[in-house]
């Protein structure tokens, strides 16, 4: 693939409009950014007479099928690959190997973001991928958005600021939210089946979290270990939300969230004031100055542990 080259939104609308059959990839482990983005996306293009289908390496949570509703099936051989709030290209998970490098157009937020396609926009002072993909569509024609399509990219910019709660809220982003509630869906009842309504399982989650959390750095580091066959257990979703509890704790500044995965562990990091992005950047992750994450490939949990907290420590210690 030729060198990533860094483009307007004008030029990336201009792409999408000279192109056809456009396979839309979101991240694996898909959160309501990812997904919300590639619905509605997708939504947008077949609106204006385009063949355009998602696809993700995980299965979308049972909380967010509304969003299938966006899209109609389509049948035909994808020609124009578009991946979006993906900041680097392992994060495709078993997609990689198929697409990694056949990325033609990439759509992100992340401050850390490695290019890996022909064409990037990145755009790291958006609150959500989907605050981009709002402006996005609608540089690509009238009537590019209904109330489906809506309800998705208010999915993404709810979900990515944790109900317009976190650091990363600005004013633009209840703007476009607004805008977006004025398309008709149902913003309340939505909001309680994104933030209040909790199944038995997450509830069970919660309670093995708060009985099996760490303390550590005088209390101002908190870390939990969820095993696979836990993380098994529950949905995708219930997971997704986990990784704000420790955080949520009063005294802690940096709360930590560890996911075992076949032959490693992922670290998501949340927190008040503290650089989550850089710690994470020292393992070869990265995110947003308060959500980060990163991997580690090893099945030693307690190895994983050490270095984390070693770093988190660190940090806290200067603040």
């Amino acid at each position: 693939m030729n060198k990533a080259t860094n483009i307007t939104l004008e030029q990336a609308a201009e792409f999408l409009l000279n192109n056809d059959n456009f396979l839309i990839l979101s991240h694996a482990n898909p959160d309501g950014d990812t997904e919300g983005c590639a619905y509605a996306l997708c939504g947008a293009l077949q609106r204006i007479g385009k063949k355009a289908r998602t696809a993700c390496a995980d299965p979308l949570s049972e909380r967010f099928s509304y969003m299938k509703e966006a899209v109609e099936e389509q049948a035909f051989e994808e020609k124009t690959i578009v991946s979006v709030d993906v900041a680097d290209k392992s994060l495709l998970g078993d997609l990689e190997e198929k697409y990694g490098d056949k990325i033609c157009l990439a759509i992100d937020h992340h401050v850390s973001h490695r290019p890996f396609a022909e064409r990037i926009f990145v755009d790291d002072t958006a609150a959500a991928a989907c605050e981009i993909i709002f402006d996005l569509v609608k540089l690509l024609g009238e009537n590019t958005l209904d109330e489906k399509t809506a309800k998705c990219l208010y999915t993404g910019i709810a979900t990515d600021t944790g109900c317009f709660k976190f650091g990363n809220t600005t004013g633009v982003t209840h703007e476009k939210a607004g805008k977006l509630m004025e398309y008709g869906f149902d913003a309340p009842s939505l909001n309680y089946l994104l933030f209040d309504m909790k199944t038995k399982e997450r509830i069970k989650l919660e309670r093995y979290v708060f009985e099996n959390i760490e303390f550590f750095a005088e209390d101002k580091g908190a870390i939990i270990a969820l095993s696979k066959e836990i993380l098994d257990s529950v949905d995708v979703e219930d997971v997704n939300g986990i990784s704000a509890l420790p955080r949520q704790i009063q005294g802690v500044e940096v709360g930590i969230v560890l996911k075992q995965k076949k032959d490693s562990w992922k670290a998501s990091l949340r927190s008040n004031n503290v650089n989550v992005q850089e710690i994470c950047g020292l393992f070869g992750g990265g995110g947003h100055l308060r959500a980060a994450g990163c991997s580690f490939h090893t099945d030693d949990v307690n190895e994983v542990k050490r270095q984390i907290k070693e770093a988190v420590t660190d940090a806290v210690g200067k603040l």
